[in-house]
């Protein structure tokens, strides 16, 4: 018995792969986990609802919502629950466990945080906009406070 062999030519490709190759590449030291105010605002976004419509049928004010939804607020498991029954998902769905890395209750900020963000600014001054010289005059304010408090720390 004898086996022939014949020679197969490839033919060139004749579709366009769109394949960016580092899409699919995982790195480790950018893996971020969802916080609470993302994965909120994330499934808010999937369904198609205002924030407004969110607030009125939980009970709280649409600017509590957002600052939940900015990571600038903490939420209750109670508030948690009213959110996610408003928006039509489970609250395991909604629900962010912490990770033990983060310690309970409100983020600490100092002068400097304040200092950088305007939406800080904001929750510092009662969480209500102001004009923007009285919001300067607090800044300067602050900043001198810092610049004090810096000198007597020798810092």
């Amino acid at each position: 018995m004898t086996e022939s062999v014949t020679e197969s030519k490839t033919e060139p490709m004749t579709e366009t792969a769109t394949f960016t190759p580092t899409e699919h590449i995982v790195r480790p030291a950018t893996i971020r986990r969802e916080t609470q105010g993302q994965r909120m605002r994330r499934l808010r976004d999937e369904k198609g609802l205002r924030q407004g419509y969110i607030a009125d049928r939980s009970g709280i004010t649409q600017a509590h919502l957002s600052r939940i939804e900015n990571d600038e607020s903490g939420v209750t498991k109670n508030t948690l629950r009213k959110i996610a029954e408003a928006m039509g998902v489970s609250y395991e769905d909604l629900y962010v466990p912490r990770d033990g890395k983060e310690p309970e209750g409100p983020r600490v900020v100092d002068i400097d945080d304040v200092l950088e963000s305007d939406a800080l600014m904001i929750r510092f001054m009662g969480a209500e906009r102001t004009d923007p010289a009285t919001l300067e005059w607090v800044r300067r304010s602050l900043a001198v406070l810092r610049n004090e408090i810096r000198r007597r720390r020798d810092y």
